[in-house]
């Protein structure tokens, strides 16, 4: 009885950790796909990033396209940062820059219609921006 009770209690354990993985997953999915396009900050509508399907990020400043360009990726872990099944990593890197890790809070459609993008950055910031 002992041992049934273990198997039980092992396999319920299994499947909550599976879920959560998949859980996981399927939203670096999702955002990899939803984070395609450009983005307004909220604070600063003078500033965009535009995510491109080829993983490309570019920025712009008053329309005008900012020489530097990054490489993107959606992961569940970036460098020293724990997956944690959780959390969602923007991992960004240039020629001068080596990786940031953001994470992304959420991409959604709020209350207007208007959809969100928020990040807290890898210093702790937070950004709001919204698809254009």
């Amino acid at each position: 009885m002992k041992i049934l009770k273990f198997n039980l209690i092992l396999m319920l354990l299994t499947s909550t950790f599976n879920c959560k993985a998949q859980t996981q997953l399927q939203q670096i999915s999702n955002y990899s796909t939803q984070i395609i396009g450009i983005w307004v900050l909220k604070d600063d509508p003078t500033y965009k990033i535009e995510f491109n399907s080829n993983g490309i990020q570019k920025e712009y400043i008053n329309n005008l396209l900012q020489d530097e360009t990054y490489q993107f990726s959606i992961l569940g872990s970036c460098n020293s940062y724990p997956n944690n099944g959780f959390d969602i990593y923007l991992k960004r890197k240039s020629n001068t820059v080596d990786y940031v890790c953001d994470i992304i809070n959420n991409i959604y459609e709020g209350s207007d219609g208007v959809i969100l993008l928020s990040i807290t950055t890898e210093r702790g910031q937070l950004e709001i921006y919204t698809k254009e």
